[in-house]
């Protein structure tokens, strides 16, 4: 099965794994994508300052490809074994997906312009078939706040690198002074999603403007009339329905094998 590696949402400040929102999240996205989640506990500010989730979720990667590698070596290597739930039966890495929604889309994007930067070919067996931004946390000093974003704004100061601003890079990934996102055209597929209510959807359709100047492959989903995060907490909306739709129907084209391909077990959707 395709595994899919996930950041929660939280404005860096709160959230786990184990919160009912988060976790069924993931179950439900394994379950429609027929994937495996794995759910990333990263430190949190104010104890723990950024970059420390950024780096949360490179050490999270590199665990993946110590697993991956296991797999390969079992034999040779008796005083390590995989994890169950990633045992070479389940878990297939040339089918991994990185994900996030709000800040953990931050993270992951983060996450992914490193992980190009240093060569995707360092993680092999590892292959890294698309990102999956969903309803990233962007801010900035300049974009009017609304009540919710202020208290949003409280937070990342909170966990902003003591002296940074909201125009810090991997929050404010669009300002003129943030490092190119050139790194995202090592990536065959990205799926960028927003919310329509969102204050943060200028900014978004702004970064998929300029994210598709480098991958070819980025899509956009829209979700018509609704706020950030919604899909956590309107379980049963029509709206939710299809983001989980698009979610898994991305992961299941996107992580499509040869095998499948010339099986005609997979058929692609538009």
């Amino acid at each position: 099965m395709p595994v899919v590696l996930y950041a929660h949402g939280g404005a860096y400040t709160i959230g786990q794994p184990n919160w009912r929102c988060f976790h069924g999240f993931c179950s439900t996205l394994s379950r429609r994508a027929n994937c495996i989640c794995v759910s990333l506990a990263y430190r949190l500010a104010p104890a723990h300052r950024l970059p420390a989730a950024f780096e949360d979720g490179a050490l999270a990667l590199r665990w993946l490809l110590f697993q991956a590698r296991l797999q390969h070596h079992d034999n040779q290597s008796p005083s390590f074994t995989c994890d169950p739930w990633l045992s070479p039966n389940l878990a297939d890495f040339s089918r991994l997906f990185l994900a996030g929604d709000s800040a953990g889309a931050n993270i992951m994007l983060k996450v992914s312009m490193d992980a190009a930067d240093s060569g995707l070919e360092n993680l092999t067996p590892v292959r890294i078939r698309g990102l999956l931004l969903i309803h990233p946390g962007f801010h900035c000093e300049e974009r009017k706040m609304t009540h919710l974003d202020e208290r949003n704004r409280k937070r990342y100061h909170l966990a902003l690198p003591i002296g940074e601003t909201l125009d810090y890079p991997p929050v404010n990934p669009i300002h003129p002074s943030a490092p190119s996102l050139s790194p995202l055209s090592a990536y065959p597929h990205i799926l960028i999603m927003v919310a329509e209510a969102d204050s943060r959807y200028d900014m978004t359709i702004r970064f998929f403007e300029m994210v598709r100047a480098y991958c070819l492959h980025t899509d956009l989903f829209i979700s018509p009339g609704k706020g950030h995060q919604f899909h956590l907490k309107e379980l049963n909306c029509s709206e939710s329905n299809d983001l989980y739709d698009r979610l898994a129907n991305f992961i299941k084209v996107c992580g499509t094998t040869n095998e499948e391909i010339a099986s005609g077990r997979l058929q692609k959707q538009t």
